[in-house]
């Protein structure tokens, strides 16, 4: 149990509100003897202040509440060490909240954020901008800002990447390898980033004058089974694919496991290719050819800019469009005319 103001009081016998003010800095006024006795056994009886009230005094708390849809996948852990990351470096505390991509999970979560009053609130959600939610998050001027999500027009301090721009060249990276029949692992989910990340390849197709056919595009939930599961169904409908892109990597590898089982070689039969770069990326056997996001920048660029939303209320918060970059591994290779994918 930690000591209190009080139990100091009692043991050098000076006044409670002496004691309360020499250990907030305001203690000028008081004797040296005075101040010396009241620090030495402060530290002698290892007193912590009570940093939630000191804050809230303050109307500040240095905490940030953040919310992701999914704290297991690597891509949503990298973003949230990220901003924890800066924000352990300013001082500030995170408080983390997972979904599970559950939206009613979602609201009640960011209400009970703001009822414990977080300084600001970092979202990564493809449902908020709908939701009644976003509109009470305005009314209370809580800071937030939101990562990886849709675009609108309205809403400041949004950080992202441009999927279909991520989208368009994973697919034109396997037809500048001579592939033509390109399967898409996409999600279940309706999430915008993997739709404008589908648009790119639908973009990138058509400008080779090559058909997007129906039996090509599956669906997964984003997860290693998902994308094992979408993959049995690309080629249980006879798709005939010579390369496949996932939208993510872990459907990628779930695409990999598909393949193991079945004996079909990647990138010799079938090349692969994911989306994000996540660390086990570098490790898979093969090493997967993925189009990288800066998550970690995401998730430190996103605490920076709400900090300073904090810090300067006034101002607006600028937009982020982030760069990605093609990282051509071993899992993709120019197709060969004599092998094929077929099992």
């Amino acid at each position: 149990m930690s000591t209190t103001i009080r139990e100091i009081a009692e043991k050098t016998g000076v006044s409670i509100t002496t004691i309360s003010q020499i250990l907030n800095g305001k203690g000028d006024r008081f004797s040296e003897a005075t101040r010396k006795k009241v620090l030495h056994a402060a530290e002698q009886m290892k007193y912590k202040p009570n940093f939630f009230a000191k804050n809230m005094i303050k109307n500040h708390t240095n905490t940030i509440g953040m919310v992701v849809p999914e704290v297991t996948d690597a891509f949503f852990s990298q973003l949230v060490k990220g901003a924890e990351d800066y924000l352990n470096g300013e001082g500030y505390m995170i408080m983390l909240c997972n979904s599970s991509n559950d939206t009613k999970r979602e609201d009640h979560y960011i209400e009970e954020l703001l009822h414990r009053a977080v300084d600001g609130l970092i979202i990564a959600s493809p449902h908020i901008l709908d939701s009644e939610v976003f509109t009470r998050l305005k009314d209370k001027r809580c800071p937030f800002i939101l990562l990886d999500r849709e675009r609108n027009e309205r809403q400041e301090g949004r950080i992202a990447v441009d999927d279909f721009a991520g989208g368009y060249e994973a697919t034109k990276h396997l037809i500048d390898l001579g592939h033509r029949d390109i399967g898409i692992i996409v999600s279940d989910a309706s999430f915008y980033n993997v739709f404008e990340r589908f648009e790119g390849y639908r973009k990138a197709m058509q400008e080779h004058s090559l058909p997007v056919l129906e039996k090509w595009i599956v669906s997964g939930d984003q997860t290693m089974q998902g994308g094992l599961d979408a993959t049995r169904k690309l080629f249980e409908q006879d798709a005939q694919v010579t390369a496949i892109f996932a939208t993510n990597d872990l459907m990628a590898t779930g695409a990999y496991r598909y393949a193991y089982e079945e004996g079909i070689a990647i990138p010799e039969t079938l090349s692969v290719i994911g989306f994000d770069d996540i660390e086990l990326a570098a490790f898979m056997t093969p090493p997967l050819t993925t189009i990288r996001q800066p998550i970690y920048e995401m998730g430190a660029l996103a605490a920076k800019a709400l900090l300073g939303k904090i810090e300067h209320p006034e101002e607006a918060m600028p937009n982020h469009l982030l760069k990605l970059d093609l990282i051509e591994r071993s899992s993709t290779k120019r197709f060969d005319s004599g092998s094929s994918s077929t099992v």
